[in-house]
C-alpha cells in the first residue's frame, strides 16, 4: 500500500508541476501592448502581401490579397497556437468591413486580437524597393 501512495503522490506531483508549466506558458505575455498603426490598403499595388508577428505563442503569419486598393482576402499562413478558427475568422471579417486593421478587438482576446492585427499590419507596410 504504501509503494502504492508513493507513486501516487509522485504522479500528482508531476501533474501539478505540468499543470503550472502550461498555465505560466499560456499566460506569458498577456497585458502585452502590441502597437497598432492602422494601415489600409490604399496605395498599394493589386497583389498578394505576407505579414507575420512574432510573440511567442502569438506568433502567426498571413497573406493578405489586394485589389483596386481593397482589402479583398486574409489567409491565415501559419496560425498562432492555442486558437480557434472562429476567433481568427471573426478578426479577419473586421478587418474586411473597415477595410483597416484599427477594428474592434475582441473582449477578452485582446493580445491575440491585436497580434493577428499586427501581421496584418505587417503585411500592408508600404514596399521600399
Amino acid at each position: 500500500m504504501r509503494k502504492f501512495l508513493k507513486v501516487f503522490g509522485v504522479l500528482i506531483g508531476l501533474l501539478l508541476i505540468v499543470s503550472l508549466g502550461m498555465f505560466v506558458y499560456t499566460a506569458r505575455g498577456v497585458g502585452k501592448d502590441i502597437p497598432l498603426e492602422g494601415r489600409s490598403a490604399v496605395g498599394l499595388e493589386d497583389g498578394r502581401y505576407q505579414g507575420e508577428y512574432e510573440g511567442g505563442r502569438w506568433s502567426n503569419k498571413v497573406e493578405v490579397v489586394v485589389q483596386d486598393e481593397e482589402i479583398i482576402e486574409i489567409i491565415i499562413i501559419d496560425d498562432m497556437r492555442l486558437t480557434t478558427s472562429s476567433f481568427s475568422q471573426e478578426i479577419i471579417e473586421n478587418v474586411l468591413t473597415d477595410q483597416q486593421t484599427d477594428t474592434d478587438v475582441i473582449t477578452g482576446s485582446t493580445v491575440t486580437s491585436r497580434a493577428y492585427l499586427k501581421a496584418i499590419e505587417n503585411a500592408l507596410e508600404p514596399q521600399v524597393e
